[in-house]
């Protein structure tokens, strides 16, 4: 019945690591260079079960100083904005697959409506909920539940398509979706290592044909 995104890892993409850029931005301002797993710890802290309008509060639980924090994150804003990309497969896949459609991402408001506002993608979605926008968090089942709510969707013939395995597996799982896990890089070739296991591993997103077909998702 309905069709959920991840949008970060899944529809887009970043042309340089993320975490090069991020630390540019930190440098410019004479702040330490942050690590890539402690930022991502401190960014899923944050943004758990909370609502968070933009990347300050995560930056200033680095460096401390209000004022600054909010520069630095305002620079890696317009830097990370840049610095996205749609992968081609997704601009593809959500043109032709006719089932109702959903994003469901994890970040603060204004950062993630930034990016889908300046691909565009609203035309192609029929619900879109934003973590910090709606106060709750993957892996919880709640976000999931708002976003199946506005489609009038039941979990039993609907299916979510992540990357993030600790986010994005076990939040379908949690909610009782169908779990497509999209593994761009090949991290995940050995499927019995990945946990939680989803339902699918697949390596671009044109692969969802034959699974919504299988599932019987229309």
């Amino acid at each position: 019945m309905a069709v959920l995104f991840d949008l970060d890892g899944t529809l887009l993409g970043s042309y340089r690591d993320k975490n090069e850029v991020r630390n540019e931005c930190v440098r410019k301002y004479g702040v330490q260079e942050i690590d890539k797993e402690k930022y991502f710890d401190v960014l899923n802290e944050v943004l758990h079960n909370s609502k968070v309008e933009d990347r300050e509060p995560i930056f200033r639980r680095f460096i401390g100083d209000e004022e600054l924090s909010g520069i630095v994150a305002e620079e890696y804003e317009e830097r990370s904005l840049e610095n996205a990309f749609v992968y081609p497969d997704a601009e593809e896949v959500l043109s032709k697959i006719k089932s109702k459609k959903g994003i469901v991402t994890n970040g603060p408001r204004l950062t993630q409506w930034g990016k889908i506002r300046k691909f565009e993608l609203e035309k192609y979605f029929d619900s879109i909920v934003v973590s910090g926008e709606v106060g709750k968090s993957k892996p919880g089942k709640e976000i999931f539940q708002i976003a199946l709510r506005s489609l009038k969707a039941t979990t039993g013939e609907s299916l979510y398509v992540g990357n993030v395995p600790h986010l994005d597996v076990k939040g379908a799982e949690n909610v009782g979706l169908v779990s497509v896990l999209i593994d761009r890089d090949g991290n995940f070739e050995d499927s019995e290592k990945v946990n939680p296991k989803p339902d699918y591993i697949i390596g671009d997103l044109r692969e969802l044909y034959g699974i919504v077909d299988t599932e019987e998702i229309s």
